[in-house]
């Protein structure tokens, strides 16, 4: 018995005598030389699982102390259980963009998707996922992606920028943060469920880009996607080795005590029961999409649930991380447990990163004096194929289903070789429609300095190309493009012309912006845009311009003559903003087919939207109000070249305005669009005014 004793003293001796980790860098030394001293508490509770097969594995002899999942060959995939022990975990799985997209997307686009998510987060759970395709620079897939493809923002999980194997800074960032933690911290946290929203403070408090207080509070921190460059990983175990149990931060937990409420067939128009506009309803991220024709959409929020291990005062705090401040308003309310949010559509922008986004995201924080809390994040989504327009008084005027793709087809990047094409495009002089346009837009100082740009470049440009095309120079080809690279990046940052104060990039800009909103472009030019479309370098051109000239005509804001010529059906004069809007899609096919067919690459499709989203619809609704009340009273749908009219609670009015409404259902057509007709019989329509 004593000899079984001492070798069962000696087998825990050999346990925990085990390093932190056999990693050998500063932070690995930093670990296990507190844990030696018995001041962090190391993994020996912590559990790793890979969901992979193994595709990205953690190479877990770095960390000998922790568990490992022993896998039975099933658990592959997003997870689907919630383990009972600290868990974290990695998946680099991910279908294309246009497919199921990354594994993340999979879970928001689902409610219960997003229950479970937070069941994790809770439970001493967090996986980190790839993005794949569904956060890249571009525009339906062209210049290598599709834009910001996340419908929500959420604390439950981390997302890696890029495909296989991102996800293993995070992983190793995560684990030395755990390790690092005093032993009655991390206890406490264990028991408490608190580990996983203490890491993701940690972990977006010690971001790179987080460089002063204030910057937390920001999308800095807290970007749906993060980059592996970011992370501090010595910052974040100093932060969670100082961390008593008395500077554990607070949860933010949050509720929905009232909100507007819209109506499928009123409000907005789907297939019933697959899309739902309420995405996620958890204690840590509120979702919705504003698929609503109402004006804005107002939410009150509960936050008197927020967790906050030690009863210090509380300082509630909600900030937009992402979206145009514009748009949001935000009030406290019920002494400060309440938050009312008011939010109205708005159209895509930039992000922080430069990718196209349309989304809100607004961060709710709660700080306790010694530590501020993850954000809990409520999230709404603008679905990218629909464009809302709003009149002087902030009344919906206008939305477009089915809306063009807004991408110009410039380079994604500042360092694309493809650039230094562009240049010479835009200074080259002719007596050709291209070089009208640009001699009216640009001064010739101003079409000297590109030209000037583009001399220097050339030369660069040429050298590349020939080292690029032999076998025996691929490494010299590699230095060339690195340098072209760097060279087309200051060139685009210089000042074009002093006294104008732009970049050369923004004088591109400025070329494209211009002809883009000219409205009557294709109408005053014809008959020549029509022939430079035949000699296109792009095959599709003429087809790509009928299909833009045919939408236009379908929902009402072109007329074709019996002589071929095209004329508002507006007058000029009195063309509203969506009507300007759609020809601005036009033009930017104009653009990219005909104009500058050599250097803009652009898709002509719709903006893209995932399927499981919205189902495609080919029409514009025009809203009408009451002059006097300035009550709604419905509304006018332009499709298939007729009109349709329609009342304030979505029922058909055959006979016009004044006329008896009929019930109206919508389904799938053989061509997958969504339609309408009365629930008895086909629906009547009018011809559009002539």
């Amino acid at each position: 018995m004593m000899r079984l004793l001492a070798f069962l003293t000696l087998g825990v001796v050999a346990v925990t005598a085990q390093p932190v980790t056999t990693r050998t860098d500063k932070v690995a030394a930093l670990i296990n030389d507190w844990f030696a001293k018995g001041t962090a508490a190391g993994l020996s509770a912590i559990m790793y699982e890979n969901r992979d097969g193994q595709h990205s594995p953690l190479n877990t002899g770095l960390y000998p102390q922790l568990q490992v999942f022993k896998s039975t060959g099933n658990e592959t995939g997003a997870a689907s259980q919630v383990r009972s022990q600290p868990l974290l975990g990695n998946c680099s799985m991910a279908s294309g963009a246009t497919q199921l997209g990354c594994l993340p997307r999979i879970y928001m686009m689902d409610p219960g998707g997003n229950r479970f998510l937070a069941q994790q987060y809770l439970s001493n759970n967090l996986f980190i996922y790839p993005e794949h395709q569904d956060y890249d620079m571009g525009a339906n897939g062209v210049g290598g992606g599709y834009g910001d493809l996340l419908p929500l923002n959420t604390p439950c999980l981390l997302i890696s920028q890029g495909s296989s194997f991102t996800d293993q800074p995070f992983l190793q960032a995560l684990l030395s943060t755990t390790a690092a933690f005093p032993p009655g911290t991390q206890k406490l946290l264990i028991e408490k469920h608190l580990l996983m929203p203490t890491l993701q403070s940690i972990f977006r408090r010690s971001n790179k880009q987080v460089q002063n207080p204030e910057d937390y509070f920001s999308g800095k921190a807290h970007p749906p996607v993060f980059d592996g460059r970011q992370i501090d990983e010595e910052k974040m175990v100093l932060m969670a080795h100082d961390m008593t149990s008395a500077k554990i931060p607070p949860v933010v937990l949050l509720r929905v005590i009232e909100e507007s409420q819209i109506e499928a067939g009123k409000n907005f128009f789907e297939l019933l029961g697959p899309y739902p506009w309420q995405l996620s309803d958890t204690p840590v991220s509120i979702a919705r999409i504003l698929r609503g024709n109402e004006a804005e959409h107002s939410m009150l929020i509960g936050l008197d649930k927020t967790v906050n291990l030690f009863k210090a005062p509380l300082q509630m705090r909600a900030s937009v991380l992402q979206g145009d401040p514009r748009f949001v308003h935000i009030e406290q309310e019920r002494g400060g447990e309440a938050m009312r949010l008011r939010i109205r559509w708005q159209p895509p922008i930039a992000a922080a990163t430069g990718i196209r986004t349309h989304r809100i995201d607004i961060g709710i924080f709660a700080d306790n004096g010694a530590s501020v809390s993850a954000p809990a994040i409520i999230s709404f989504y603008m679905l990218p194929n629909e464009m809302h327009f709003y009149d002087e008084k902030g009344r919906v005027a206008e939305i477009h289903y089915q809306t063009h793709n807004p991408d110009f087809g410039l380079p994604v990047t500042e360092t694309d070789p493809r650039w230094v094409r562009i240049l010479l495009a835009f200074s080259l002089k002719d007596t050709n429609l291209r070089s009208r346009l640009l001699d009216q837009i640009l001064t010739p100082e101003e079409r000297g300095a590109l030209q000037k740009h583009y001399l220097v470049l050339k030369p660069q440009l040429e050298a590349f190309t020939a080292a690029e095309r032999d076998e025996k120079r691929k490494d010299e080809a590699a230095q060339l493009r690195a340098k072209l690279g760097e060279g087309i990046s200051a060139a685009l940052k210089t000042i074009a012309v002093e006294k104008s104060g732009i970049t050369v990039r923004a004088t591109i800009d400025k070329v494209l912006n211009t002809i883009a909103a000219f409205h009557s472009f294709y109408l005053g030019s014809q008959s020549e845009l029509d022939k430079l479309a035949m000699t296109s370098s792009k095959s599709t051109a003429v087809a790509d311009v009928r299909a833009e000239l045919h939408r236009l005509i379908t929902q009402g804001v072109l007329v074709e003559q019996a002589s071929g010529h095209f004329d508002t059906m507006s007058p000029p004069d009195k063309l509203s903003l969506g009507e300007r809007y759609m020809l601005r899609g036009l033009n930017l096919t104009l653009l990219s087919q005909v104009v500058f067919p050599e250097v803009l690459e652009r898709s002509t499709a719709p903006a893209y939207v995932s399927p499981r989203l919205t189902t495609p619809k080919l029409w514009r609704d025009v809203y009408r109000y009451d002059p006097d009340s300035g009550a709604l009273q419905g509304w006018i749908r332009y499709a298939d070249s007729r009109i349709a009219n329609f009342d304030a609670e979505g029922r058909l009015l055959p006979d016009g305005p004044k006329g008896k409404a009929v019930p109206v259902i919508y389904f799938k057509n053989d061509k997958d669009l969504l339609t309408w007709r009365a629930q008895a019989g086909p629906v009547p329509v009018s011809p559009s005014p002539k």
